[in-house]
């Protein structure tokens, strides 16, 4: 129960955020493997947002997965330009060092669920 206390106050925290301004952009992440064989997306799966006025990237996790490994590579390079670990209900990632080109980002749960998106930063 402590557990969904806390989601629902960093989601609630987090809304503002998400709103704040029309420059927030959804990421559609897609499951690229791992240890599930549902039909279903896998409880660990986040929801990732752009926002272009923050320079950030958003991600949002309910706590089902203990950490996240987030990788952001450049398309054009091939080379990966952010490595970071964040916490199982989310975090924010700031991305404003980034040079403007088109990126993927990977996810990949403590659980060992890959989920891969795309966004463009300019």
């Amino acid at each position: 129960m402590k557990r969904f206390a806390f989601l629902f106050v960093f989601l609630l925290h987090l809304t503002p955020l998400l709103y704040a301004d029309n420059e927030l952009t959804a990421i559609v992440l897609d499951g690229k493997g791992g240890n599930h064989s549902e039909y279903y997306p896998p409880a660990d799966m986040p929801e990732a947002y752009y926002n272009s006025n923050m320079q950030a990237i958003i991600i949002v996790a309910d706590g089902f997965a203990s950490y996240y490994d987030v990788d952001i590579i450049s398309q054009s390079t091939q080379l990966a330009v952010i490595s970071t670990q964040i916490d199982g209900y989310g975090d924010t990632i700031d991305v404003s060092s980034l040079p403007d080109d088109d990126y993927i980002i990977y996810i990949t749960s403590s659980n060992n669920n890959e989920f891969v998106g795309y966004f463009i930063f300019n």
